[in-house]
């Protein structure tokens, strides 16, 4: 990958970054913030989950119309200019606001405009870098995406707690706001000129084969992931007796690998059997989730992290391309030339990774349910949580292995890059 384009999907990446600070501040704050409005765990509950409910019916509908439909400044970025400051808004108001009724319609707010771009933003990739770079362009996008992250875990709670708790939502939401317009600014698309009704392509190799098993794998590795994550506050704090703080500091920890080897994972999934690579990954999750039924301390538990961390940065990074390379995959087989799966993988981007998102969520949504069934069957043994983590990354596993070949787009030689 040349400059021009490394620093093209740098402006790519800052959108992701903006998102994950306010995915963050939602697994931090939301919740906190509910509990000093009302006492009901059921409506906070409820309130959480529309999260899950918008992500079901938002993020495959706004990849498919991406897909189909564009405007004067292109298919995706639209999304963008109207997402990101409605969520901006609405992570402001969940703070300013002393009032129940306020704080859910603003939760609800903030939930509906942080759905209604990821889809057609991570369709953008593919559709604008060469199909020989993906691999690189995962790892950098990654890189900011976890950023995001790291952000929100451990940056924003400091501010928020010495420095002050309006400061600290309010960089957020700038950061939040900031992230979207400068990729909605800096990433070009090609102009449809007036809205206009692309042609309409079959989603069929979306829905059978290599695919299908995807985006199964996908829900269940998420599953493992949400498993963990929706009971770790509680597991920290009676079963390794640390602080909520410390919880955080974990999932700092957690997020510091996948900075560290996001560029590292985006060339090896160049060079080498993505397929392979994930299996890797996904096993070594699951190695240091078992592990987690054995800790008694909080920095066991921080050692553990990083080691997941990595596995778990290595899963993202190879398998956001790898949907892409899958899907041109599906339309060769299907009698299309290279050329011409890759033009029309084009046109199927948006419903490509709505479908991973859709799964995605239901795996976030069945996730806390499943876990919290088992803590209580095992008469609030936290630990049990990382038993579902470790069926569900296994069983991911066992599809990944059944893949077929992923064919991974050559990089071009130094000498002919343009």
């Amino acid at each position: 990958m040349d400059k021009r384009r490394r620093r093209y999907v740098w402006v790519l990446g800052m959108a992701g970054l903006g998102r994950n600070v306010g995915w963050g501040m939602n697994k931090v704050f939301t919740a906190a913030l509910l509990g000093t409005l009302t006492s009901s765990t059921g409506l906070i509950g409820a309130v959480l989950g529309v999260e899950g409910l918008f992500g079901l019916i938002l993020n495959p509908l706004s990849g498919y119309v991406s897909d189909r439909h564009s405007t004067r400044i292109g298919r995706r970025r639209p999304y963008l200019f109207v997402a990101f400051p409605g969520a901006a808004i609405g992570l402001m108001l969940m703070y300013l606001t002393r009032s129940l009724d306020v704080a859910i319609a603003a939760i609800v707010l903030f939930y509906f405009f942080q759905q209604l771009s990821p889809t057609p933003y991570q369709a953008m990739m593919p559709d604008s870098v060469d199909e020989h770079s993906y691999g690189q362009a995962s790892g950098i996008l990654n890189l900011l995406w976890s950023g995001g992250n790291l952000i929100a875990f451990l940056v924003i709670p400091l501010v928020y707690l010495y420095v002050s708790h309006l400061v600290g939502f309010a960089l957020g939401a700038l950061l939040l706001l900031a992230g979207g317009l400068w990729t909605a600014i800096g990433a070009k698309e090609r102009s449809g000129g007036d809205v206009w009704t692309r042609p309409r392509l079959s989603i069929r190799p979306l829905l059978g084969g290599q695919l299908l098993k995807y985006y199964v794998a996908q829900g269940l590795w998420w599953l493992g992931f949400e498993a963990i994550a929706s009971f770790f506050t509680p597991y920290v704090i009676h079963v390794l007796h640390g602080s909520q703080l410390d919880s955080g500091l974990g999932m700092a920890i957690f997020t510091v690998p996948a900075i560290l080897t996001a560029l590292w994972f985006g060339k090896l999934y160049q060079r080498h059997d993505p397929r392979l690579l994930l299996s890797l990954t996904l096993l070594l999750f699951a190695l240091s989730a078992v592990n987690g039924l054995w800790l008694t301390t909080v920095w066991e538990a921080f050692l553990l992290l990083f080691v997941a961390g990595i596995a778990w940065g290595g899963i993202q990074v190879t398998s956001y391309p790898l949907a892409a390379d899958m899907l041109r995959g599906a339309l060769v087989r299907s009698g299309r030339s290279a050329k011409d799966a890759h033009a029309d993988g084009v046109e199927l981007h948006g419903a490509l990774y709505g479908g991973a998102n859709l799964v995605q969520s239901l795996g976030l949504m069945v996730a806390a349910p499943v876990a919290g069934l088992v803590i209580n069957a095992s008469h609030g043994q936290y630990q049990t949580m990382f038993i579902v983590c470790v069926a569900s990354l296994l069983a991911a596993l066992a599809l990944v292995l059944s893949f077929g070949r992923v064919t991974v787009a050559a990089p071009l030689p130094d000498a002919v890059a343009t």
